[in-house]
C-alpha cells in the first residue's frame, strides 16, 4: 500500500507540470485581445484585483488552484506580474470560505472539465480550440491537486503523526512548523484546517495550538505553486514568492497574540470547529487587509530580490 501511495505522488506531481504546460500552451496559442484585456480587467486597479481573486478562489475552491494559474498566466505574458499580487490577496481570502461553508467537491467537477476541454480541442474549429486546450490543462490541473492530496492524506492516519500531534501541547512554534509541514504535503491549506479541527474537537490539542497549525498551514500550501514556478520566468517566480512572503508575514503578525486571539475566539462562541474555521478567516482576512497597502513596495521589492 505504501509503494502505491507513493506511485500516486509521483503521478500527481508529473500531471501538474503537464496540466501547467497544457495551461500555459493554450493560453499562448488562443491569447488575443480580448483574453489579454479581460486579464488586464480583472487586475487594472489592485482593489479589482483583490475582489477578482477573492470571488474566483471562492468558485474554485482552491487558492492552490488560483496561485498556479497566477503563475502560468505571468509565465505566458498574459499578466504583468505586479498585477497578479492583489489577486492572490483576495484568493487567500476566498479560500476560506470553505471551511464555513458546504461545498460541492471538485473531484464531482473535473471530469467534466477535462472531457469538456478535450471534446472542445478536436472539434472545435479555429484558434477557439486553443481556448478548449487551456480548460483541458485546468481540469488536468485539479486532478493533479486531489491525486496529490490522495497520496499524501493517509499520512495523518499513521500512529507516529497522531502521536506527535498529542505530543505538542501548547508550543506554538513547532505547531507553525507541523502546520507548514502538513499542509506542504496535502498541498491544502483547508485540509489541514479540517484535519486541525477534528483534532481540537476531539481534545488532542490546545485552541492555541490549532491557531498556531492554521498560521503553518497557511505557508505551506504555498509549495505547490514554487514549485510550480521554478521551471517558469522570472516574473512567475516573482508571483510565487511573494505567496510565500505574503503569508509569513501574517504570520509573523500574528505569532505573538496566539494566546489573546484564541481567547477573543472563545469569547465569541461556537463549538471549538468553528473557532477554528473562525480562525483561519480571520487570519486570512486581517493579513491580507494589512499587505494591500504594501503591493507597490512589494513589486519594487521583489525585483530586486528576483532581477
Amino acid at each position: 500500500m505504501k509503494s502505491l501511495y507513493i506511485a500516486i505522488l509521483v503521478l500527481g506531481l508529473c500531471l501538474l507540470l503537464w496540466g501547467m504546460k497544457i495551461l500555459r500552451q493554450g493560453l499562448q496559442a488562443f491569447a488575443g485581445h480580448r483574453l489579454h484585456q479581460a486579464l488586464l480587467w480583472m487586475t487594472a486597479t489592485p482593489w479589482r484585483g483583490f475582489w477578482s481573486g477573492s470571488i474566483s478562489t471562492a468558485l474554485l475552491q482552491s487558492s492552490t488552484a488560483l496561485t498556479v494559474m497566477a503563475v502560468s498566466f505571468v509565465d505566458a505574458g498574459l499578466l504583468p506580474f505586479g498585477n497578479a499580487f492583489a489577486l492572490i490577496l483576495g484568493s487567500n481570502i476566498g479560500t476560506t470560505l470553505t471551511t464555513q461553508l458546504l461545498a460541492l467537491p471538485l473531484d464531482h467537477i473535473t471530469p467534466y472539465i477535462m472531457v469538456f476541454g478535450s471534446l472542445g480541442f478536436l472539434f472545435i474549429p479555429s484558434r477557439w480550440r486553443f481556448l478548449s486546450q487551456s480548460v483541458f490543462g485546468l481540469g488536468v490541473l485539479f486532478f493533479a491537486l486531489g491525486l496529490l492530496q490522495v497520496g499524501m492524506a493517509p499520512l495523518v492516519d499513521l500512529p507516529s503523526i497522531q502521536n506527535f500531534l498529542r505530543q505538542l501541547g501548547d508550543n506554538h512554534l513547532q505547531g507553525v512548523i507541523a502546520g507548514t509541514i502538513i499542509s506542504a504535503l496535502l498541498h491544502s491549506s483547508n485540509a489541514t484546517t479540517g484535519i486541525v479541527m477534528l483534532l481540537t474537537a476531539d481534545g488532542w490539542i490546545t485552541l492555541p495550538t490549532a491557531l498556531a497549525f492554521i498560521f503553518g498551514a497557511n505557508i505551506g500550501t504555498c509549495f505547490t505553486a514554487v514549485f510550480a514556478a521554478l521551471a517558469s520566468s522570472r516574473a512567475a517566480q516573482r508571483v510565487a514568492l511573494f505567496h510565500v512572503l505574503l503569508n509569513i508575514f501574517g504570520v509573523l503578525l500574528f505569532f505573538p497574540f496566539v494566546e489573546p486571539m484564541a481567547h477573543g475566539l472563545t469569547l465569541l462562541g461556537g463549538s471549538l470547529a468553528r473557532q477554528v474555521a473562525n480562525a483561519h478567516t480571520i487570519f486570512n482576512l486581517l493579513s491580507s487587509a494589512l499587505a494591500f497597502p504594501l503591493l507597490p513596495w512589494s513589486a519594487r521589492f521583489l525585483k530586486k530580490v528576483l532581477p
